[in-house]
């Protein structure tokens, strides 16, 4: 477990870290822990360690294990990556409502590079749009309405979280393309497609990166489904 990764990500304080590590030292033995076991040894509280489970945007204590447990099986797990047909025609619908004014794809990182292929794509089909990551975009366009794409495989840098509350405030509707539907960014978005390929304790095995690759085909199929819907009609 990446525990530098995990504190910078969610923000852990000192004891949650320790309660982390005493986890990640006692990983052959999880079934054997108890809360309060744990608890004692770190010198905390069973409170505080539910606390910190839910910072990890998990229920509890339980899942907690599950998901530590879970970190040390490295075959990833088949799924269909096309997205349902509600959220394809909410996709197409909100592309249709925003038609003339401007959409802003912001992502961070490696997500910069889709979020550049996703605006010239969008480009192409003559859909105005802007790839940024300074929320002062808000401010300077107070009066036109925005629609935002914002890609994230964590879905919890403090950043996007940021923007996206400024996004809602000025009401403009936010699409997440995010790695789960369980952070903090995709619980706050108006629609959410994700690839369920994140979990902050896979940081220290190797794994493919199928987060970026199921987010280009998705996004593929969105926008055809968008732009075949305006040519039947």
């Amino acid at each position: 477990m990446n525990i530098d990764y995990l504190q910078d990500t969610y923000q852990l304080n000192e004891n949650e870290r320790t309660v982390l590590t005493y986890l990640d030292n006692h990983s052959q033995s999880l079934d054997e822990l108890t809360i309060r076991h744990v608890a004692k040894a770190c010198f905390t509280s069973p409170a505080s360690i539910i606390r910190l489970s839910k910072k990890l945007n998990l229920s509890g204590f339980n899942e907690l294990v599950y998901k530590l447990k879970e970190a040390s099986i490295a075959s990833p797990i088949e799924r269909e990556w096309t997205p349902s047909l509600q959220q394809t025609e909410c996709f197409v619908d909100l592309l249709t409502e925003n038609e003339g004014n401007l959409v802003a794809i912001i992502g961070m990182g490696f997500s910069s590079h889709l979020a550049s292929f996703m605006g010239e794509v969008m480009n192409f089909h003559y859909l105005p749009n802007i790839q940024t990551v300074y929320t002062q975009l808000l401010n300077s366009r107070n009066n036109q309405k925005i629609l935002f794409v914002i890609i994230s495989h964590s879905g919890e840098e403090p950043s996007l979280k940021k923007t996206l509350e400024l996004a809602k405030c000025q009401g403009n509707k936010v699409i997440a393309f995010v790695g789960t539907k369980q952070s903090s960014i995709a619980k706050q978005s108006y629609l959410v497609f994700s690839t369920d390929t994140f979990s902050p304790f896979l940081t220290n095995i190797a794994q493919p990166q199928l987060f970026f690759g199921q987010t280009l085909m998705v996004f593929e199929y969105l926008i055809c489904s968008y732009i075949n819907s305006h040519q039947n009609s």
